[in-house]
Order: C-alpha cells, then sequence, then structure tokens
C-alpha cells in the first residue's frame, strides 16, 4: 500500500519534538488588519525595518504576518513570549534561533502569496520551499537552464495538464534542498543544474493549498513527519 502521512492536524498547545520527527506547519498569510498589527508588536527592530524596506503593501504584511507566526509558533516549543525570541543570520540571510536559546530546535520558512511553510527540527538541518503555480509562467524555458537533462525529459514525458505541477514538484525539491543547504537561489543560481539532495537526503512534496505546491529537504535520520495546521 502506497503510505500517505497523517493529513495536515491541530497540534496540542505545546507540542513535543521527537528526535528523528519533523513538524511541518502551514498557515495563512491573508490575515485581517487587526491581526497583522497585532502581529507587528512580537517583531524585532530589524524585521520592522525589513517589513518597511518592503515597497509593495502585500509584500510588506505578508512578511510581517510570516514573521509573527514564526514567533508564535517557536514560542509554543520554546516555552517562552514570542517576542523575547532573539535570531541569528546565515550567510545567505536563512534564519535560525540564536544561541542564547541553547535550544536544539533548527527550522526553515518559506511563504508564497498567501500561504508559508515552516519545517521544525531537532538538530536536523532542513529546508522547506513553497510555490503558487502561475499559470502564465513560461516553465519550460527555466526547466532547460536549471534542471538536469533526466529531469526535463522526466518532464516532457508528462502529459501537458499535469506538466506544470509537475515542473513547480521539481522546482520546490531543488528548492528546499539548496535552502537545507543555507543556499537558495539568488546565492547561487548555477547550483540548480542537475542539483539533487546528496546520499543521506530526501525531497518529498505536500499540497499546502489550491494551487500551492510544497516541499520539504530532510536527511535520512528522520523516521516521521507530522503536518499541523498553523491557523
Amino acid at each position: 500500500m502506497h503510505h500517505h502521512p497523517a493529513p495536515w492536524s491541530t497540534p496540542a498547545e505545546q507540542p513535543v519534538l521527537e528526535q528523528g520527527n519533523i513538524h511541518l506547519w502551514r498557515f495563512r498569510l491573508d490575515l485581517p488588519t487587526a491581526e497583522v498589527d497585532q502581529l507587528k508588536q512580537l517583531l524585532s527592530i530589524d524585521e520592522l525595518s525589513r517589513a518597511e524596506r518592503l515597497l509593495d503593501p502585500f509584500k510588506s504584511r505578508s512578511f510581517i504576518a510570516a514573521r509573527g507566526r514564526l514567533r508564535q509558533i517557536l514560542a509554543r516549543y520554546l516555552d517562552i513570549a514570542a517576542e523575547t525570541i532573539h535570531f541569528s543570520y546565515g550567510t545567505s540571510g536563512k534564519p535560525s534561533l540564536d544561541a542564547s536559546h541553547t535550544s536544539d530546535l533548527t527550522f526553515n520558512l518559506a511563504h508564497s502569496s498567501s500561504w508559508a511553510l515552516l519545517g521544525i527540527g531537532k538538530r536536523h538541518e532542513l529546508g522547506v520551499d513553497l510555490e503558487v503555480i502561475d499559470q502564465e509562467l513560461v516553465f519550460s524555458k527555466i526547466a532547460a537552464q536549471f534542471f538536469s537533462k533526466e529531469e526535463v525529459s522526466r518532464l516532457t514525458a508528462i502529459a501537458e495538464p499535469r506538466r506544470r505541477r509537475s515542473f513547480y514538484r521539481i522546482w520546490t525539491r531543488k528548492e528546499a534542498w539548496l535552502k537545507s543547504q543555507g543556499w537558495g537561489f539568488s546565492g547561487s543560481p548555477n547550483k540548480m543544474i542537475g542539483d539533487r539532495p546528496g546520499k543521506g537526503w530526501q525531497s518529498r512534496n505536500f499540497p499546502v493549498g489550491r494551487g500551492c505546491v510544497g516541499a520539504l529537504s530532510f536527511s535520512n535520520e528522520v523516521v516521521s513527519i507530522l503536518r499541523f495546521d498553523g491557523d
């Protein structure tokens, strides 16, 4: 029988993350203004200035909602107030919990349009990616540039109506893996060509919302993935 992971469920108020498990959270970012304003109170000075630098009001609100929710969810694991969480940033800007928290939690966050996806692990490096399917995107050009020959031929073998979604499934798996390694497209687009998780790594897709494809990349020590609704 094909093994399906449990669908998105409601988590405990204080979720417990066992070694070898990853918790994958999805939550919406198109929140009422009052709620975004509340989440804004949780952000640090540097997060607020980043939000201000985003000139598109939708992007700015999404960033505030994503960071506010990230803080709220991590606070449940750490059992501290959301506004007291400190992040440090890797070379490509990937946030992690500051060493002052003395916690073994690792996480990665992705958002696209009105959805966000958050992976949380215990000492595992992991990466997530999320893309809303764009019906206008000329994806064959992108595939030719960034996908391996094998991936391109796999893609062209798929019937036309399903090909666009398949492109996004491959793309998000690659991007999730790059993020798990601390890179991102912005850092090194040439890293994409023929890249796939090395030995000991795997990437999997998850449907997040309508027309929205998510992916998680993780090491083989992971035995179980639990999916939670963060709303």
